[in-house]
């Protein structure tokens, strides 16, 4: 067969430009492939956790034995101590401290799937020996909270809440009582106190956020799946409050209102031990 040159100039450009489109669609898997590997990183590298320990400054304080005025018999063979400063006698750790995310009213925060899966309708607080367990109740807002009393004396549990309906609910021996949702968060932990048997002291944190540790016995914290990024926490003991004088890496720092800022990575933020002046709680 005979070609002209001019279709001999056609036919090249023609098989150029399907080899050019072979190469063009290659080239455009691959960026599809390399953008989806790189999205993926960058979901994986979107949060990170920030823990440390709290640690008193000093000798390791004795908590006082509570004096029984009421249901002697029963209460006082559980021999309640004051919960207002508990060291661990060996480490020095600080429990019941709490951090929380500072989230201004309005703002929303990105949450980890695995923080929004089964979230309990119910949290429960008890009586029991004469104290509140917890201790530290953590609540959203939308939960409700099961007073139980497995105690074998009646109790009263009140507390007073700012923006949410406070309550004083009578739950008898071996009884319980349901609260309604909290509808708000608390902006900080509202005191919960029986009347009956008023050296019972306990607290309710309420956010609308799951980004809420409580210290534990050997005073670690550990806040999970934060958005990475610059954040502010808070920090807040019940005796002085929000927490301002600490030692952390050996330089003493100034929260001003309990309140530190953070860089949360995916590499994840470890404080080590915090230490907490014993003029805090005096």
């Amino acid at each position: 067969m005979f070609f002209s040159s001019t279709s001999a100039t056609l036919l090249r450009y023609h098989v150029f430009g399907e080899q050019m489109s072979r190469v063009k669609a290659t080239w455009c898997v691959t960026v599809a492939i390399c953008v989806a590997m790189n999205a993926l990183s960058a979901s994986g590298a979107d949060w990170g956790s920030v823990r440390g320990r709290f640690v008193i400054d000093g000798p390791v304080p004795e908590r006082p034995v509570l004096q029984i005025n009421k249901d002697v018999e029963f209460c006082g063979k559980h021999q309640p101590r004051s919960e207002q400063l508990v060291v661990h006698s060996e480490d020095r750790g600080i429990a019941n401290v709490v951090v929380w995310l500072d989230v201004k009213p309005g703002e929303k925060v990105a949450v980890h799937e695995s923080l929004t899966k089964e979230v309990p309708a119910l949290v429960r607080l008890e009586n029991k020996g004469c104290r509140f367990d917890p201790h530290i109740c953590v609540l959203r807002a939308g939960q409700r909270l099961l007073i139980e009393n497995i105690d074998a004396i009646d109790h009263n549990t009140a507390a007073g809440l700012d923006r949410n309906n406070p309550f004083n609910e009578l739950t008898p021996a071996g009884k319980s009582a349901e609260r309604k949702a909290f509808g708000q968060p608390e902006r900080l932990p509202c005191q919960v106190q029986c009347s009956i048997h008023p050296w019972m002291l306990g607290w309710l944190v309420v956010k609308d956020h799951p980004y809420v540790a409580v210290s534990d016995e050997h005073g670690r914290f550990e806040l999970k799946s934060l958005p990475v990024g610059e954040h502010t926490l808070v920090v807040w003991q019940e005796v002085p409050g929000p927490v301002s004088e600490v030692i952390r890496g050996g330089q003493k720092e100034n929260w001003k209102r309990g309140k530190v800022s953070v860089k949360v990575t995916s590499d994840n933020v470890d404080w080590g031990d915090v230490l907490l002046p014993p003029a805090l709680f005096q």
